[in-house]
């Protein structure tokens, strides 16, 4: 837990999300793909992206 020093002592500090990495045209591309027959490992690479994020944003179980 990180704390900062505010006016009355040491306050919580709000938590940082970090940027999507996947959108709405890039899951629709990979789905296709993965329609077509394309690995998973291909599609994720293609993408940058890791198999797990591949997996929870298109909806396919392991």
């Amino acid at each position: 837990m990180a704390l900062r020093r505010g006016p009355l002592g040491l306050c919580k500090l709000p938590a940082r999300s970090s940027p999507a990495v996947m959108n709405d045209d890039i899951v629709t591309v990979a789905r296709a793909r993965r329609a077509k027959g394309e690995s998973v490992n291909a599609i994720a690479r293609a993408q940058g992206v890791s198999r797990a994020t591949l997996y929870r944003h298109i909806g396919e179980g392991a």
